[in-house]
C-alpha cells in the first residue's frame, strides 16, 4: 500500500503557484525563456504556444499561473491560457498588468 504525501489531502495534488513577470519580454524566444525559468517544463518542451497549451492541459491541473506585465506577448498567450484553463479542471491562470 502506498503512503500519501504528508500534509496533502488524499487523492488531491498539492496546489502549485507560479508567478511569471514578463516585463521587457518582446519576443517569442524571450517568452519561452521566461516560461522555462518559471515552470517545470518537460525536456521535450517545444518552445511554442501549442507546446505551452499541451503542458498546461497535461500537468496544470493543480497549478495557479499568474502572469505579470505581459504587454507585447499578451494576446496569443492569453488565448492559449484561456483555452487550457477551460479544458483543465483545477488550472487557474490570471494576468496582472501595471496600472
Amino acid at each position: 500500500m502506498k503512503k500519501g504525501v504528508p500534509g496533502r489531502a488524499k487523492g488531491r495534488p498539492e496546489r502549485r503557484v507560479f508567478t511569471i513577470d514578463l516585463a521587457g519580454v518582446r519576443s517569442a524566444a524571450k517568452l519561452h525563456d521566461a516560461l522555462a525559468a518559471a515552470l517545470p517544463l518537460p525536456a521535450h518542451y517545444g518552445r511554442n504556444l501549442d507546446a505551452l497549451h499541451d503542458v498546461l492541459t497535461e500537468f496544470g491541473g493543480s497549478w495557479t499561473v499568474v502572469f505579470r506585465n505581459a504587454g507585447a506577448v499578451a494576446r496569443g498567450l492569453r488565448a492559449v491560457c484561456a483555452d487550457a484553463a477551460e479544458e483543465t479542471p483545477g488550472l487557474h491562470v490570471s494576468f496582472e498588468d501595471r496600472s
